[in-house]
């Protein structure tokens, strides 16, 4: 007998073809007692001219590789918890212990990562909730809104916990348009609505956007222009 013969196993009704060299690789275990040729213990029934394991083959592949190269490959808890059972069985105490330490890595409390500076808010104006970035409220970095939302201003927070504002929802959805959008465009607001606006605009030192209202054309009454305000 060899440490390079060939070896049959027939693992719970599958085949599986190794060498005797890999079966000992642990001398501790119980494969090395059953194939090291100066073992006293006999290595099983033949079956098919192939040695029979009552054991799961889907889960001794990963036994035998293990052998072979070392290292092992289950990942999943049910995997790592199955070859466990065989390590055990085996007495693999190398396979063991690398199953044991990945099965602990997996239940490990995994960090929560910071929110990013895009995360989304929720801000009360005047009683009505807007939902935007910190991103899109930040995008003026000297403006009073962008000083609030980077804690430079203390907040105030409604009984939900959002942050509260208490300036005119309505004027304030155009403020938020216009931080939304590029800020060589002025952003189109009624007629009527613009004092109000641009109050606020600068109430809040926003003073990069730019505002602008529709009217009608003396030409055409279907068509309107955009008259930049300041």
């Amino acid at each position: 007998m060899s440490i390079n013969d060939i070896i049959a196993l027939d693992v719970g009704g599958t085949r599986f073809d190794t060498t005797r060299q890999t079966l000992i690789q642990d001398p501790n275990s119980m494969l090395a007692k059953m194939f090291d040729p100066n073992s006293p213990m006999q290595p099983g029934a033949l079956r098919n001219d192939a040695y029979f394991l009552d054991r799961d083959p889907e889960w001794f592949r990963h036994v035998l590789n293990y052998l072979r190269n070392g290292v092992l490959l289950a990942e999943s808890s049910k995997e790592l918890q199955a070859v466990l059972c065989e390590a055990r069985y085996f007495s693999l105490t190398g396979l063991e212990e690398i199953a044991v330490g990945k099965l602990e890595k997996l239940s490990e409390p995994k960090p929560v990562p910071e929110a990013p500076s895009s995360s989304v808010v929720r801000l009360n104006v005047g009683g009505r909730i807007f939902q935007t970035t910190k991103e899109t409220l930040c995008k003026y970095s000297n403006s009073k809104i962008a000083n609030i939302f980077e804690g430079k201003i203390e907040k105030i927070f409604d009984s939900e916990g959002n942050v509260f504002i208490d300036e005119d929802p309505e004027d304030f959805e155009y403020i938020l348009r216009a931080l939304r959008n590029s800020s060589s465009v002025p952003t189109a607001v009624p007629k009527e609505n613009i004092d109000n606006v641009i109050n606020l605009r600068d109430n809040l030192e926003i003073r990069e956007i730019k505002f602008g209202y529709r009217e009608q054309s003396n030409s055409f009454v279907s068509e309107y222009f955009l008259s930049v305000c300041r």
